[in-house]
């Protein structure tokens, strides 16, 4: 018994033609089934989420811009115009030697954070001291550098 026969068919079975297009098709299923749930899947599977709490330093800030930062203590931050699971928990204002009537803030923020790769991450900003942090609220936006962090069970 020859392998493909003079019809073009497997084993007198299935046409090659059938075949290719029953492969490519499994293939794409496959493929769309990985990309909707198997990163996920694979996500949930290792839960490496951690609580963290890391402290944002903003220099020179206008005193009415600290006394606002004040008001959102308790306030969801967000990231990517979405709700993480991270909140403010402590705002603290010491003026600043560089600027009459400016203001340093050191602004803690409690977080369940990520590590993957070697990286923290809070939403999609990697938190790590010295790096530079966008904290965002629903009525509040600033750019500082964590000053430091703390990891409570990693």
């Amino acid at each position: 018994m020859k392998i493909i026969d003079e019809k073009g068919r497997l084993f007198g079975k299935i046409n090659l033609i059938d075949l290719l297009v029953l492969v490519l098709v499994v293939a794409v299923v496959l493929a769309v089934g990985w990309k909707l749930v198997g990163k996920k899947a694979a996500a949930s599977v290792s839960n490496n989420n951690h609580e963290i709490t890391f402290t944002v330093l903003f220099e020179d800030q206008p005193i009415e811009v600290a006394e606002f930062a004040e008001t959102q203590i308790g306030k969801q931050i967000v990231n990517n115009a979405k709700l993480v699971s991270a909140e403010i928990t402590g705002c603290e204002a010491v003026s600043s030697i560089r600027t009459l009537g400016h203001s340093d803030l050191s602004i803690t923020i409690r977080a369940t954070g990520t590590f993957s790769g070697n990286v923290w991450q809070v939403g999609s900003q990697e938190v790590r001291v010295g790096y530079e942090y966008i904290l965002k609220t629903s009525e509040f936006e600033l750019t500082g550098i964590i000053s430091g962090m703390e990891a409570d069970n990693g």
